[in-house]
């Protein structure tokens, strides 16, 4: 398998969901072959979801697309249950997703092949995956609380042994994968109050993480050296219908903030926002972390868009539809 495998018509249908569910699964084996991810390739999560009572739940899939966001391969999963989201490529290369409905974090390698899941963490709703400069690296907790305060149409995971979504903390691991410390993180709880560390981005020198509460109206800071909160970095009135749903640091040190109609750019230190970049629609919720600089892809979770952003020019440069509502969730792109 090389990496120009030429795509089907039935590939490309497959990859947008386009086929019966019946012949989606008959065509998984022949689909799901390893493919080397190629410098500026695009990995989203776009999970099939395929039951009627439960809007979360479905066959767990990674879209593989190329930096102009042509369609390459279509990756299955056969050990997630519910959304898969929040992908990250590691410093070296490994690709990360996570299935906080059954606690998976799932990965693969640069050339594509599936690595065994990371088992070395609690039992812990992890959403999503940071790294800092040393090599540590860092796992949010998705839930918090006990309950949600508006209607689901899902059933949330409680951690096993309690009564408890989870804490929203954040947990320290070392460059060898072995946790070290639980981190007190204070989080919102967002619009239905059990959304808990959903996303984060470290600090370019390392000392510091800012992270979100999704749809909540704040972005949270925590001292990772001295392991203590800090003041917000932003935070609006509640009801204000201000919100942040992903963050991300670019080349320049600036924070970005996906805010649900487009993405926003702040200083890291005072909090005030240098640029905005509106996307025209609403449902804007993950994007990547801007590996080259120029641009970030930001998936719209609401109509299943993917959107490439010049982050000079404003423009967006290249659009790619899933096909598939209320289901895009993360995106990364592979280091170059």
């Amino acid at each position: 398998m090389t990496g120009h495998r030429r795509l089907t018509r039935r590939d490309a249908l497959l990859g947008l969901g386009a086929l019966p569910l019946a012949a989606q699964l008959r065509a998984q084996e022949s689909a799901n072959r390893p493919l080397p991810f190629a410098a500026g390739d695009v990995v989203v999560g776009c999970t099939l979801l395929n039951d009627p009572q439960n809007d979360h739940k479905g066959r767990g899939r990674l879209l593989h697309y190329s930096n102009a966001l042509q369609l390459r391969n279509t990756i299955w999963l056969d050990d997630t249950t519910h959304i898969v989201q929040g992908m990250r490529f590691g410093p070296d290369r490994t690709l990360w997703a996570f299935d906080t409905f059954v606690y998976k974090i799932v990965r693969f390698g640069p050339d594509g092949r599936r690595r065994p899941n990371f088992a070395a963490a609690p039992a812990r709703s992890f959403g999503h995956v940071s790294f800092a400069p040393d090599g540590r690296f860092y796992l949010g907790e998705n839930y918090v609380g006990e309950k949600s305060r508006v209607p689901l149409r899902t059933t949330l995971p409680l951690m096993p042994g309690t009564k408890r979504l989870g804490d929203g903390h954040l947990f320290e691991f070392s460059p060898k994968g072995k946790l070290v410390r639980e981190l007190a993180t204070r989080t919102h709880g967002g619009m239905g109050g059990f959304q808990g560390l959903t996303s984060s981005a470290i600090a370019p020198d390392g000392k510091s993480v800012y992270y979100t509460s999704e749809s909540g109206p704040t972005i949270f800071r925590y001292d990772l050296v001295n392991r203590r909160q800090l003041p917000d970095l932003v935070t609006f009135a509640e009801n204000s219908g201000q919100f942040f749903f992903d963050v991300a640091f670019d080349a320049a040190g600036r924070l970005l903030a996906v805010r649900g109609q487009g993405v926003d750019v702040f200083d890291a230190t005072t909090g005030a926002k240098l640029r905005s970049y509106p996307l025209k629609s609403f449902g804007w919720a993950s994007m990547s972390v801007p590996v080259a600089g120029s641009h970030v892809f930001v998936a719209n979770f609401f109509s299943g868009e993917l959107a490439r952003l010049d982050l000079a020019s404003g423009e967006v440069t290249a659009r790619a539809d899933t096909g598939i509502k209320k289901s895009l969730a993360g995106v990364a792109e592979f280091p170059r």
